[in-house]
């Protein structure tokens, strides 16, 4: 069954949604009701999320789905030194024992030695950048930069150093 709906509508969007349909070659029904499915099931999975007592959001009212993700993934990449964020918490703190601070050079730097395998990354700065956002296909945030010197995200700062042990112990700067 299908129902009549009228409505009105900025006339800038029309315009833009008009162009949108020319290169997509769907009728303006077919595209309108796309719309309203993604809007019914984006709105259903948010409030899906607002009433499930397990999940625990620190998203400002929802603005994104993905905020503080490294959270929940630091104990697990804590337990699997062979993954490559392991690594890359992992010489982020041993910059931190040799320098005082950590800087993205002299990471890139640690994770550059083959010789060293439980520092060894070679794709870095692929893996580095997905550990600065929170997003869909993101690693989850983990660290911010001034595009030299690195510091852990405050959001996530409390449970990566009660898991620090388990990345650094200080005794394997150059294993």
């Amino acid at each position: 069954m299908n129902k009549k709906v009228n409505f009105f509508i900025d006339e800038d969007v029309y315009e833009k949604f008009l162009l949108a349909m020319d290169i997509s070659k769907e009728s303006e029904e077919e595209a309108i009701e796309m719309s309203m499915r993604w809007y019914i099931a984006k709105t259903f999975e948010k409030a899906s999320h607002e009433y499930n007592p397990k999940k625990v959001s620190k998203s400002p009212e929802g603005v994104n789905d993905y905020y503080g993700k490294a959270i929940g993934r630091i104990p697990i990449w804590a337990l699997k030194p062979e993954q490559y964020n392991h690594k890359i918490i992992r010489a982020y703190f041993t910059a931190l024992d040799i320098a005082g601070s950590a800087t993205i050079s002299m990471m890139e730097q640690l994770c550059s030695e083959k010789v060293y395998p439980k520092l060894y990354v070679p794709t870095f700065k692929n893996n580095y950048s997905q550990m600065k956002i929170d997003g869909a296909k993101s690693h989850g945030k983990v660290f911010e930069d001034d595009g030299e010197n690195v510091w852990l995200w405050s959001e996530i700062e409390d449970t990566l150093l009660k898991h620090k042990s388990s990345f650094y112990s200080g005794e394997d700067k150059n294993e």
